[in-house]
C-alpha cells in the first residue's frame, strides 16, 4: 500500500502511555509514523491516536476513545469472544468499517506485540472473532485474501491488489476544495445549503 497520501501523525507516544495505560504495538506505532490515520479506499479508517481517553468532541464515532467505547460496550452487553477469559478493558480500537465493524486489539498480553486482533462484525456470527495477529499483519492478509473468509462484513477490501491510503488531512482538505478525496472526482454537493 503506498503511503504517498500519508503523513506521519506525530504521535506523542508518553502521553499515550499514561492515557491507555499500556504500550502500544510496534508494528501500530511504524504505521503512524509512515501513514499516520486515515482511511483505505474509503472502506476502513484507522483511527487518530489519543492521549485522552475521551472523544474531543461529539458522540465520539471515528475516535479511538469512542470506538474503544462503543467495543467495550459491545463485550458488555453482547459478551466478548468465545473462550476468551478477560473484560471489556481488555479491549482497545485502532480501525472501524464502512460496514460499522470495529477492530482493535486484545491488550491481554504484558507484551503489545503479541496482542491479537480482535474483531466486532457488525454483519457476521458470532459477531467477535480473534486474529492471531497484528494490526498490519491483518490488513496484509485482508488484502491477500489470507483468512478463510473475509473478517469484515464489507467484503471491498478482500484480496485488493492495490489499496489506496489517504491520510484523514488530506481527506478533508479534498472534501473542502469540492473533490472526492477516493474517486477524484468534483462532490456535486459542494457548496450547497441544505435546510
Amino acid at each position: 500500500m503506498p503511503s504517498h497520501d500519508g503523513a506521519d501523525e506525530q504521535v506523542d507516544w508518553d502521553a499515550m502511555r499514561r492515557t491507555w495505560g499500556v504500550d502500544f504495538p510496534s508494528d501500530y506505532v511504524a504505521f503512524m509514523s509512515t501513514y499516520g490515520a486515515g482511511g483505505i479506499d474509503d472502506v476502513l479508517s484507522i483511527l487518530v491516536p489519543e492521549a485522552s481517553a475521551q472523544p474531543s468532541e461529539g458522540p465520539g464515532f471515528g475516535s479511538m476513545a469512542g470506538e474503544t467505547a462503543n467495543m467495550r460496550h459491545m463485550w458488555e452487553s453482547d459478551g466478548g469472544p468465545e473462550g476468551i477469559d478477560a473484560g471489556p478493558a481488555s479491549v482497545l480500537a485502532w480501525g472501524v468499517s464502512c460496514g460499522a465493524d470495529m477492530l482493535g486489539w486484545l491488550t491481554v498480553d504484558p507484551d503489545p506485540d503479541k496482542w491479537p486482533v480482535v474483531v466486532w462484525e457488525r454483519h457476521g456470527w458470532p459477531h467477535w472473532k480473534v486474529y492471531d495477529c497484528g494490526m498490519t499483519e491483518f490488513l496484509r492478509r485482508l488484502f491477500a485474501k489470507g483468512f478463510e473468509e473475509c473478517p469484515l462484513s464489507d467484503a471491498s477490501l478482500w484480496g485488493e491488489p492495490s489499496p489506496h491510503f489517504l491520510h484523514w488531512r488530506e481527506e478533508q482538505r479534498r472534501w473542502e476544495s469540492g473533490i472526492d478525496p477516493y474517486t477524484g472526482d468534483p462532490d456535486p454537493y459542494f457548496g450547497m445549503e441544505f435546510s
